[in-house]
């Protein structure tokens, strides 16, 4: 039966329910007031008798980081490669009743004078300077909130504004417009041996900005560059100086780099890519004697004072990403038979095709060549005539040569991530391959390390990078680096016969390194060239656009003193039906530079001298002191005494370096005859001015005259030549 009976409301419930909610309401305000009350107390600065003010700043400085300044990176010759500087992050004030700004004429704080009045204007001032266009920026400043920054997915228009930009930005005198500056990195050369010098990133620790090397020199020797951070203790308001730490700066690390060297490989490189529109190139020069890199570079590259680097960009070519190396290795394979006593040139073999295990062996140079000797099968690079070659040595010899040469393990060199590359070697057509260089694969530097032992005389020595390590408070060197002798793999005997072969790769009209040859310079080089086909899904790709095509050459054939190795992958167009031609205009230029300078009475590579301070002394004073010390000088001014000087005092460096002075007045271009290209482009960095070239080697001729003057707009073109 359903029931219809009415609930009769008990009213001294409903009476007692609303007493409650009326005793919570008022503890609700009293508390919310309470607590208003108490913040406000709190905003003022004082809580309890304590001003919070000064315990907040107690509190801060009671354990205060003083951060420690980055070392810089030099080349050999003192030359800047990477040093600090200052960088500034933009943001512009929108909200009117936060932005207060005190006017320095009434002393008075004046409504919103600290926001952004003018938004049209400031957008369209601001987009010429910063890298977004107006509307983006307008786009910004017209949105409801405190702050905003100028920054996108795409783009971080406002972060890492060098102090040209900040300077351009502040003579606006925008309203709104503010910054907050950060230390940073500068690389004065841009794009030139970027892998090698590296980059930088910024992480925030502990409220602080920290910079960390992460590729390149700047990560290998992060620590020695990045010194100790200070730590400054308080006792109230007193430094407890017994336990504060001091800081302690980092060390400069001086390179081997040679930038002379360097600018010439970097504009060769250049010309190769444009013309070639090849994948990759990288190429490398060092001495052969002591293993110092004086020069390296590959494509792509990148600048690393840019705000992000591509991360496909990473790798260094040079001790990362190994490759195979194809007919280059046969100079090892030639030295294993010569030094084993399984070499025999004048002996014959048909050429063409070999079989092993039903597996093809293919000489590059065609079917139809008939009979050869093995010397004539080297200089014309024949697959067959090594293929037997490691067959006559077997396999277990051949291993132990290309262990003996420190292939398949990581040179050491100094840079971080080095891989150590790879065999395929588990069955006969596998063996016979890696001695003509397929199935094995080998990083630049291992490469240079092996033919170390040919150019000298069966010592290997490992390629390094970092000349020294230097105090820079003291000039003291803390480490000096050094020539370390890694193997001796084969005998004299043996390397000086496998450098007459090598001759023959140049001098034959059948050689396959005949581009190469600077005999009419008078230099006999020795070479080897290699076409390597490339691996993908364990096929090889078809064709010489899907090829590695390389180059290593020692000269002066007789003792050499560099030894030059550079591979081209998978050039889109070929200028020359071998690549040769357009290869050896990158290394000639750079050979004869390198022989030329180490053949020089005039450039000594040894001698050193300490550079005088000569800050505060007239310009003639000053020039006359560094002449007579052995050095070149260029000024900057015209009047006054001399403000700063491009090498520091006190330090060592080479003889007859040029040395930048700093004056007042007016700069007056010098007679640039004779100077390299490292020399010009630091002067017009100095003085602001745009400088282009052409050619290589030293100055010639220069399109403004000496003694004109030149300013920041100034536009200035020289031409280079190889000394003869």
């Amino acid at each position: 039966m359903k029931n219809t009976m009415r609930r009769i409301p008990n009213k001294k419930v409903t009476k007692n329910a609303k007493v409650f909610g009326g005793v919570l309401l008022g503890a609700i305000v009293l508390v919310t007031l309470g607590l208003g009350i108490r913040l406000f107390v709190i905003a003022s600065g004082s809580v309890d008798g304590h001003n919070l003010n000064d315990a907040t700043r107690r509190a801060f400085m009671a354990n205060q980081i003083v951060p420690a300044s980055r070392g810089k990176i030099y080349d050999i010759n003192g030359q800047v490669l990477a040093e600090n500087t200052t960088v500034y992050d933009m943001y512009a004030v929108l909200d009117k009743k936060v932005a207060r700004v005190k006017d320095t004429k009434t002393g008075k704080y004046v409504d919103g004078s600290g926001h952004v009045v003018d938004k049209e204007t400031t957008a369209e001032k601001l987009s010429k300077i910063i890298d977004m266009d107006q509307k983006d920026i307008l786009s910004r400043l017209e949105k409801n909130v405190y702050q905003v920054e100028f920054i996108s997915t795409k783009v971080q228009a406002s972060k890492n504004l060098n102090i040209d930009q900040y300077k351009k930005i502040q003579a606006l005198k925008l309203p709104g417009i503010n910054f907050i500056s950060r230390p940073s990195r500068i690389y004065p050369n841009g794009n030139m041996a970027s892998h090698l010098i590296g980059a930088m990133s910024t992480n925030e620790k502990n409220g602080q900005s920290q910079q960390v090397g992460f590729m390149g020199m700047e990560a290998a020797e992060n620590t020695l560059l990045a010194g100790k951070n200070g730590i400054k203790k308080y006792d109230g308001q007193v430094e407890n100086v017994q336990d504060s730490r001091t800081v302690k700066p980092g060390n400069d690390v001086y390179l081997t780099l040679d930038s002379s060297l360097q600018n010439t490989l970097e504009t060769r490189m250049d010309d190769l890519l444009k013309s070639t529109k090849a994948k990759a190139t990288v190429g490398v020069l060092m001495e052969a004697k002591t293993g110092r890199i004086v020069a390296a570079t590959q494509r792509p590259n990148f600048n690393p004072n840019g705000k992000t680097i591509n991360p496909d960009l990473w790798a260094n070519l040079l001790d990362q990403d190994p490759f195979e190396p194809g007919s280059t290795m046969k100079g090892v394979t030639l030295a294993a038979a010569i030094d084993s006593g399984k070499w025999r040139p004048n002996a014959t073999y048909p050429s063409g095709t070999l079989l092993i295990d039903g597996k093809k062996v293919v000489d590059a140079f065609g079917q139809d060549q008939g009979t050869l000797t093995y010397r004539e099968g080297f200089w014309r690079s024949s697959n067959v005539a090594f293929a037997r070659t490691e067959q006559q040595l077997g396999a277990t010899t051949w291993l132990k040569y290309l262990e003996k040469f420190r292939f398949l393990q990581p040179t050491k060199s100094g840079l971080n991530g080095e891989d150590a590359g790879h065999i395929s070697y588990d069955y006969p057509i596998d063996q016979a391959n890696t001695a003509y260089g397929q199935g094995i694969s080998v990083t630049p530097l291992q490469m240079i390390q092996a033919y170390s032992a040919i150019a000298n005389d069966g010592k290997e020595v490992k390629p390094y990078f970092v000349d020294k390590v230097v105090n820079p408070a003291t000039g003291a060197v803390l480490q000096q680096g050094k020539t370390d002798t890694v193997a001796h793999p084969i005998k004299a005997s043996t390397a000086q016969q496998v450098r007459k072969y090598m001759i023959d790769v140049v001098n034959q009209e059948t050689g396959t390194a005949k581009e190469f040859d600077l005999r009419k310079f008078g230099y006999q080089i020795a070479a080897k060239t290699g076409t390597a086909q490339i691996s993908e899904n364990g096929q090889y790709l078809q064709g010489l656009s899907n090829a590695i095509h390389s180059v290593m050459v020692l000269a002066p054939e007789k003792n050499p003193k560099y030894i030059f190795y550079m591979a081209v992958k998978q050039p889109k167009i070929f200028p020359d039906p071998t690549i040769q031609i357009t290869m050896n205009k990158v290394f000639q230029p750079l050979m004869l530079q390198a022989l030329n300078n180490s053949d020089s009475a005039v450039k000594s590579k040894t001698t050193k001298q300490t550079v005088p301070n000569v800050v505060g002394r007239s310009i003639d004073k000053a020039t006359q002191t560094l002449t007579g010390a052995g050095f070149r000088t260029a000024v900057v001014g015209n009047s006054g005494q001399i403000e700063s000087q491009s090498l520091l005092p006190e330090q060592k460096s080479l003889t007859n370096q040029l040395v930048v002075l700093h004056a007042k007045g007016n700069t007056y271009l010098p007679d640039m005859t004779g100077w390299s290209l490292t020399d010009a482009q630091s002067f017009a960095r100095e003085v602001g001015f745009k400088l282009t070239w052409s050619g290589s080697g030293y100055i010639v001729g220069q399109t403004v005259a000496k003694n004109q003057l030149v300013v920041d707009t100034s536009q200035v073109a020289v031409r280079l030549k190889e000394k003869k």
